[in-house]
């Protein structure tokens, strides 16, 4: 299996001249393998964990292994990384399901950079990484404390002139999108099953106004449904949602025709928030005026900047 050569520079404001501390040094060093699993499955599957044994073809693309070090002030670390096309090519044999798929000459360490260039953007949209991802992420002020100040990723689609950075900025970013990211929630959802993929267990459906729905099955296998295809089904399962509450998946327990009575769930349902958002409080109450806009509605845990700038809006 032929592999791609990754650079990670580590950036401190000491020179260490080649003797490395090892407790910042050791827990990047055991953060990165499963972030980079954790991207992986994200791309292929729209989920970057699941319960029971991980597949095979998991296990052989985010076969990471280290090289060794060099430099002095700034750290370089080494790394072998297979390409996902010889990885994975099991699931490269199937028919694409989303157009979002990873270059077969792709790396896990440039998809871990496509989730990191997402949450620098404050991307609340990203198909590219959820909570577990997020939380993941946040693991990395553990080893950015100090000693490190930041990381940079460089080495196939990650050119050395545009490096991916990880710093305690992009934690920060990280934390907030995974705070403001919806309590998942059980729903029930009609739609035309679209497609199906055996090996990820995951699945498409359209509904009526031709929205396409990402859905992975926990239990079973998604094959078992494969007569339902271009038929309407009801999914039975856990709405999963983006920061920005749209909807990212359905972790599905059960797929099943669907009945005449099933016609009212037609529609994904709207997230639940657990935290108060103050811009869309003051989004969905513009025509109001004034402090009666937010009235019984106020948490009392918004900056004086917040408050200001939410006034201003509505005024």
């Amino acid at each position: 299996m032929s592999e791609t050569i990754q650079a990670v520079a580590l950036h401190s404001d000491k020179d260490f001249g080649g003797r490395i501390p090892p407790k910042a040094f050791g827990e990047l060093l055991r953060i990165l393998p499963d972030t980079i699993r954790f991207s992986i499955r994200m791309a292929f599957e729209s989920r970057s964990q699941a319960k029971g044994k991980r597949p095979k073809w998991l296990d052989a693309a985010s076969d990471i292994r280290f090289l060794g070090h060099s430099g002095d002030s700034t750290t370089l670390l080494h790394f072998a990384a297979p390409k996902l096309g010889e990885a994975a090519e099991v699931l490269y044999r199937q028919q694409e399901l989303w157009p979002t798929r990873p270059e077969p000459c792709d790396t896990g360490f440039d998809l871990f950079g496509d989730v990191i260039r997402d949450v620098t953007d404050n991307n609340v949209d990203s198909v590219r990484f959820d909570r577990q991802l997020l939380y993941q992420i946040e693991k990395f002020k553990n080893g950015l404390n100090g000693t490190f100040q930041r990381m940079e990723f460089t080495g196939s689609r990650m050119r050395e002139d545009s490096p991916t950075v990880v710093d305690s900025t992009v934690v920060e970013t990280a934390t907030r999108l995974s705070r403001d990211t919806p309590e998942p929630q059980q729903t029930r959802v009609v739609g035309t099953l679209d497609m199906i993929r055996s090996s990820t267990n995951a699945f498409a459906i359209k509904l009526k106004d031709g929205e396409e729905v990402r859905g992975v099955l926990t239990e079973g296998k998604i094959s078992q449904v494969t007569r339902l295809l271009e038929n309407e089904v009801l999914v039975l399962g856990r709405a999963i949602y983006r920061p920005s509450g749209k909807l990212l998946r359905i972790d599905a327990d059960e797929v099943m025709p669907a009945g005449e009575k099933d016609q009212f769930f037609s529609a994904i349902p709207k997230p639940k928030r657990t935290r108060f958002d103050l811009n869309a409080i003051v989004r969905e109450q513009q025509h109001k005026k004034g402090l009666s806009s937010i009235f019984g509605k106020w948490p009392g845990k918004e900056s004086d900047e917040e408050i200001a700038a939410a006034l201003k809006e509505i005024d």
